[in-house]
């Protein structure tokens, strides 16, 4: 489990400048804030090392040409479920993998660019990987809402 970081106010003003503009300058956050820059620098420097900010480029699978996009629930031999998760993991198709409660034990999500690339995955490396009981899949027709923009929660919840 992770170690949860204490954040001040000013940890949490800067969390919320660089949701609303992750490319925001240091000097920027800095003006707004009303703090020397050498501060926010040295604020950011420890978000960023104790994990609880990370900077990627985040691309939309249907912009990028994978516009069948599936949502996986699966079904695993209780003593196979770490393993079957780490083999997804490894398959490039698939963007993110998690272990459930539930009727399924692992959630996962991949990407193709046709319905026959689908069923190829289906058919060929996830139809390999020991211990999956059932598989049930969901297309993506139109996505509403995905962001990951997270504040800490007060103390005590």
């Amino acid at each position: 489990m992770e170690k949860r970081v204490k954040l001040n106010d000013t940890d949490i003003h800067i969390i919320k400048c660089l949701h609303g503009d992750a490319r925001m300058p240091v000097t920027a956050i800095a003006e707004g804030l009303s703090l020397p820059e050498s501060t926010v620098r040295h604020r950011l420097n420890r978000l960023v090392t104790s994990g609880v900010i990370e900077f990627v480029a985040q691309t939309s699978p249907l912009n990028v040409g994978y516009p069948v996009w599936i949502m996986m629930e699966i079904e695993v031999e209780t003593h196979f479920i770490r393993k079957v998760a780490q083999q997804l993991s490894d398959l490039t198709e698939v963007y993110i993998v998690y272990t459930t409660t539930g009727a399924f034990d692992i959630s996962a999500g991949a990407t193709f660019r046709t319905n026959e690339a689908f069923v190829d995955f289906l058919a060929g490396p996830l139809s390999k990987i020991k211990g999956i009981r059932r598989i049930t899949t969901r297309a993506i027709l139109e996505v509403y809402k995905r962001e990951f923009k997270f504040l800490p929660a007060a103390d005590g919840e």
